[in-house]
């Protein structure tokens, strides 16, 4: 029937529509002539402005507005090529909404819709901003699953972040906000009230004459061409102007928000700017008389759709509708190659040929959805040009390669984003940090490894996956793995896979979460909502293997090297914990201004004034930005990032010492009484030396060994060969033994939404020290009292193969109030309890035996706080043991 109704949605008149706007056109909206009005014309360009900000789309609006908003709009300006809007912002669909499927992106799009709202309600702007709510609709149960972590989280986002209300409809509830669709094979629907769309347009131009009344600059016709670094730390803007004479401007700053030219802006200045332009297609239809008559009787328009199973979106469009498929990785088509990723220069208000037969399934889909569909024809299809990076994420922060230089750049959801990321780039830029956890938006989280080719590939999947189901244990394969010189480990890589790692990726890194019993590569195939299949299996043999003999891990880490006369001062200012002495080892959290954490490094000072630091591989780049950014211009320090030329390897278990005695070149006293906890030692192992610290992660007996990279998959060899008996372990047995003691993983249960002092961070705060970034804002925490706390918590799942992953809302079981919500959770190996650590708001609630509620997948479970974790570390239990046998002696 829907190959029928293909040609019905007018194949025919498909093909008319893409030719009437296809073909490489380039045409301006109606509303383009009116960003002439803003423009302060090439004859009055500045000489110097504090913020340069490069680009004139929603982003740049938005942020020279906020620059207004605190007090710097008569020192910034926007320099755009053409006019405002003339990108991929003008083209937008246009979709604002409360949804989102992550965690603090929420907050960009709550205030997205909050002040288009006030502005179009309170303020009377036309803005053409519809709010008819919307639907997510839900068509399996595995839709069902992600459908109710969704409505967790979001009732802990409105429970203590003042979020937006979301509610699970039934199909009759369904149809009845939207009387049009057909729900057959619908079994609910996730309805939010006040989503909608807005004109991308008007809303820019909003932003742009509040800037100008802010007293913010828009220079149109004035295209950068040029971005010199200064050594006072500056930046030469050189513009190119109509008449094809040039003007410099110098800049404190300069924001790239550059949109489709964006990786061509960050070129100039020596930025690597990972991100390629993508093609998006969507349809409008003909008007559709049933969709008029609901405008006329309802006064509002009919709710927007989004189809997940069918993988596009639905909206009105004047008096017919608007379908915006997502295209299947294999399907979906990037900019033409010899673009290189970026858009040409001469290029405005382009568009794309469109290509019908890429929608066709979508096409069907929103035909068996709403078959009015079949009796229409289609007026327009549009195939714009925007520019997303690899993961669909962002680029937005300041850059680690130069100083004073920003990106807001591959925004692939700019409109819905556009308030949100203005108030927090211009906060990050004057408070010196983001309000809020946001790495997964900060540019940093890409290296040189990010290649233009490996950015192309890998947003194929990116895009493609979009409208797929979102696991817990997700595993995306495409375009892995990396090897290049920034990312060495093929050999690693080919020795896991041998012995069945289930590998996922870290920063460019591959790591092993798991090892199957065969040496096959499962990708996706095990991706679930509920407790892995192999994790009472696979996950439990390598716990077991740790604790009975030894297990080997090999995991990829951060390495610096921090030298020179004034290290130790530089790194006592950066940390809250006193710096270890030689040859010893310490742990060390990087604590913003107002007192939050902004990681956590491991020191191993190899002299007074030599330090190999290693920190989490995911954060290489932001630790080494913040290093940077806090180093004094007269200080007598070396940083260097020796990341690529480093790795470590665990080896834990009561064999431990005695399987790595086995590959020394020469003898070693590694007993736990001559190399006690937190030393380190030089062993000549397999030919090379390696760095040998006694600490554990995971809390069992053993040693992390730091060798050179090309040494480590040699190294591993060598230990498996010393022992046939020695395990292998990931990623995921890591977890269950670092929960079961307790131990609160960094980026997961400590991030930059947490103050060190309620992330349990205590006895790594040393206040009397001396000052440190940050002391002021938690000596003030600290005699102000905490309000919530992280603690753990046992989870009574009975016979449920379920666990908590974090993000769950946690409830006060007498009035099912929102008090906490998880972090990390895990299913406990060797305690076989359901675990969790979380935050819990209220002293009372602290205490041990405290019981309460928590939402896992739509069902209430009973937790309570635990006093004391399940499972000591293993050298407190070696003593509680040798107790109990001297006591038992005694007897």
């Amino acid at each position: 029937m829907m190959r029928s109704a293909a040609s019905k949605l007018a194949r025919d008149s498909v093909r008319r529509a893409v030719g009437s706007v296809g073909g490489g056109s380039s045409f301006a909206p109606a509303t383009a002539h009116l960003a002439r009005r803003f423009s302060s014309g090439p004859s009055d360009l500045p000489s110097e402005v504090d913020v340069a900000i490069v680009g004139g789309g929603v982003t740049g609006a938005s942020i020279l507005y906020n620059l207004g908003l605190n007090g710097l709009g008569s020192s910034s300006a926007i320099f755009e090529k053409a006019t405002l809007t003339s990108g991929a912002t003008w083209h937008a669909a246009g979709l604002v909404t409360y949804y989102h499927g992550g965690n603090n992106f929420k907050f960009w799009h709550q205030e997205g819709v909050e002040l288009y709202k006030k502005w179009q309600n309170e303020e009377g702007l036309e803005l053409s901003f519809n709010q008819p709510g919307s639907m997510r609709l839900i068509q399996n149960e595995d839709r069902l699953k992600e459908a109710h972590y969704t409505l967790s989280k979001s009732k802990l986002y409105q429970g203590l972040f003042n979020g937006p209300e979301m509610h699970l409809i039934s199909p009759e509830e369904a149809q009845r906000y939207h009387p049009l669709i057909n729900t057959e094979g619908i079994i609910a629907a996730l309805w939010t009230e006040g989503d909608g769309h807005i004109d991308p347009s008007s809303v820019t131009q909003t932003y742009a004459s509040k800037a100008k009344a802010l007293g913010g600059k828009i220079y149109e016709h004035s295209e950068v061409v040029g971005l010199t670094a200064q050594p006072d730390g500056s930046w030469e803007v050189l513009l190119q102007l109509p008449d094809g004479k040039t003007h410099t401007v110098k800049a404190k700053k300069v924001v790239n928000c550059a949109g489709l030219w964006a990786e061509r802006i960050g070129n100039f200045a020596g930025v690597h700017t990972p991100c390629t332009v993508i093609q998006h297609q969507y349809v409008i239809t003909e008007a559709i008389p049933e969709v008029k008559a609901y405008h006329a009787e309802h006064g509002h328009q009919l709710p927007v759709i989004r189809d997940l199973e069918g993988s596009y979106y639905l909206r009105d469009e004047g008096d017919g509708m608007l379908i915006g498929p997502y295209e299947g990785e294999d399907v979906m088509e990037l900019a033409p190659k010899e673009w290189k990723g970026t858009m040409p220069p001469e290029l405005t208000y382009h568009l794309f040929e469109g290509d019908v037969d890429r929608l066709e399934e979508s096409m069907e889909a929103a035909t068996n959805l709403v078959p009015l569909l079949e009796t229409v024809g289609i007026k327009t299809v549009l195939n714009g040009p925007t520019c997303w990076p690899a993961d669909g994420n962002h680029l937005v922060g300041p850059s680690h390669e130069k100083p004073n230089y920003w990106n807001a750049c591959a925004e692939s959801y700019g409109i819905a984003h556009g308030a949100g990321l203005g108030r927090y780039l211009v906060h990050w830029m004057l408070q010196g940090e983001p309000p809020y956890e946001l790495i997964e938006a900060d540019p940093a989280r890409y290296g040189a490894w990010a290649t233009s080719d490996w950015v192309s590939d890998k947003v194929k999947e990116a895009y493609g996956w979009n409208n797929k189901t979102a696991h817990f244990n997700e595993n995306r394969p495409r375009a892995r793995p990396i090897i290049c010189e920034d990312r060495p480990q093929g050999d690693i890589v080919k020795e896991l896979q041998s012995r069945g790692a289930q590998l996922g990726f870290s920063h460019g890194w591959e790591t092993p979460n798991w090892f199957h019993s065969e040496a096959k590569d499962l990708k996706n195939e095990m991706a679930t909502f509920s407790r892995p299949a192999y994790w009472e299996t696979a996950v439990k043999s390598e716990c077991d293997q740790i604790l009975d003999h030894a297990g080997l891990c090999y995991w990829p880490f951060a390495h610096y090297r921090i030298t020179g006369e004034g290290a130790p001062e530089f790194l006592s200012r950066l940390i809250a914990n006193k710096l270890p002495a030689v040859g010893r080892v310490g742990l060390g959290h990087l604590i913003t201004p107002s007192g939050k954490v902004w990681s956590e490094l491991t020191f191993v000072r190899l002299a007074d004034n030599d330090f190999y630091v290693t920190g989490y591989s995911g954060y290489q780049l932001h630790d080494l930005r913040w290093m940077k950014e806090h180093l004094k211009a007269d200080e007598k320090v070396n940083i260097e990032d020796i990341t690529s030329n480093r790795a470590v390897i665990f080896i834990n278990g009561p064999k431990a010492e005695e399987i790595v005695a086995k590959v020394l070149d020469s003898p070693v006293d590694l007993a736990r009484t001559e190399f006690k906890a937190f030393q380190f030692r030089k062993l000549p192992m397999a030919g090379s030396e390696v760095i040998a610290v006694r600490m554990s992660f995971i809390g069992e007996h053993g040693l992390e060994l730091h060798c050179e990279r090309d040494q480590v998959a040699k190294l591993y060899q060598k230990l498996h060969e010393a022992d046939p008996k020695l395990g292998d372990w990931g990623g995921s047995a890591m977890n269950s033994f670092r929960i079961e003691k307790s131990v609160p993983l960094f980026g997961k249960d400590i991030t930059k939404d947490h103050n060190a002092l309620e992330a349990g961070l205590d006895r790594f705060i040393k206040f009397d020290k001396g000052d440190f970034v940050g002391r002021d804002a938690l000596v003030a925490i600290k005699e102000a009292g905490l309000k919530r706390k992280l603690v753990q918590m046992e989870v009574m799942v009975g016979d449920d193969k379920v666990d908590c992953v974090g993000n769950e809302s946690i409830r006060c079981p007498e009035t099912n109030k929102v008090v906490g919500f998880t972090t990390s959770g895990v299913y406990g190996c060797l305690t076989k309890k359901s675990l969790a650590l979380g935050y819990v708001y209220g002293p009372e609630r602290w205490v041990g035996g405290t019981k309460l509620k928590v939402d896992i997948l739509g069902k209430k479970y009973d937790i309570q706080v635990l006093e004391k974790a399940p499972m000591a570390p293993a050298a407190v239990r070696d003593r509680q043991a040798a107790k109990a046998a001297a006591a038992a002696a005694a007897a």
